[in-house]
């Protein structure tokens, strides 16, 4: 008993460690990948670079801008395999997007040149003297990053969406308002325990296999700006987040579908309150759709 209790409180540490260092929520949504994480439930992605200091340099001044400039060079090259990595459909990648086509590739490789250093102190700004890692080998590691709106805005297909644009200059998606009593304010959707994978486009299916929500609820110029969807392991927090928060519809997912494992299906009795709630309140032209994972 005591040794398992050992193992819950080490683990329980390691998550509360990982978390700090990557700036991400206990309820995040994130897959790490080599030397970066992905997180679909904030989106972004990050990447940390290493940089030695050379002991050639004339001065300490020197010797830092060159440790700096080095850890760059290192985190952006692993910030674009992070990149690769985020899955945009339940077929696709981007990697497999860049594969496929020159185009969008070139313009993953520079939206990486973009990358921002990151804020590490939570200052508001990024500063050379405290947004540094030194590590006991006397190099310095920094912390690189790039929201999922860029990435979706080359990435996600150019057509199949909604011609009926949502109003974009109330970013009502994101803010807070009282609905009507039994007005139903967006979605959430239990995954749990269905091995759902998070990506920039997911999609709802019924039994029958017919699209419930994808890309034909809502416009691309909403998709990027917004997101398809928000991401959270945690159901009381999904509740309070702004996308749904008031009065959500939860509907629980029965099963996977698609070969990234993105899509989720629900029963058709779900489907069809979703539908008829929609049709009222009009909430998935507006993403509101929370997806609940392990």
């Amino acid at each position: 008993m005591k040794k398992h209790a050992l193992l819950v409180t080490c683990y329980l540490l390691l998550v509360t460690f990982a978390s700090a260092q990557w700036g991400w929520g206990a309820n995040d949504a994130v897959e790490e990948v080599g030397n970066g994480a992905l997180n679909y439930s904030n989106g972004w992605v990050t990447a940390t670079g290493i940089g030695a200091i050379s002991p050639l340099a004339q001065n300490p001044g020197m010797a830092r801008a060159t440790a700096v400039r080095a850890a760059k060079i290192d985190a952006l090259r692993n910030l674009l395999e992070a990149v690769m990595a985020v899955t945009v459909t339940s077929e696709t990648t981007v990697r497999g997007s860049a594969i496929e086509n020159d185009v969008i590739k070139t313009k993953v490789e520079g939206m990486i040149k973009g990358a921002r250093m990151l804020d590490l102190d939570g200052d508001g700004k990024v500063d050379y003297s405290s947004d540094i890692r030194y590590l006991s080998d006397t190099s310095i590691e920094i912390e690189m990053g790039v929201h999922m709106s860029g990435i979706s805005s080359i990435v996600l297909p150019p057509t199949g969406y909604s011609q009926a644009p949502p109003d974009l200059s109330s970013e009502a998606a994101t803010v807070e308002t009282t609905p009507k009593p039994g007005t139903i304010t967006g979605i959430i959707l239990d995954a749990r325990g269905l091995g759902v994978r998070p990506a920039m486009s997911p999609r709802i299916i019924d039994q029958n296999g017919d699209v419930v929500y994808g890309s034909g609820n809502f416009t691309r110029e909403y998709a990027i700006k917004f997101g398809v969807a928000g991401y959270s392991k945690n159901l009381d927090a999904a509740k309070e987040d702004p996308r749904v928060t008031g009065n959500p519809l939860i509907v629980k997912g029965i099963g996977i579908q698609g070969s990234n494992k993105t899509n989720l299906v629900i029963a058709n009795s779900d489907a069809f309150k979703i539908k008829n709630a929609d049709n009222r309140d009009q909430f998935l032209r507006n993403c509101k759709v929370m997806i609940l994972l392990d």
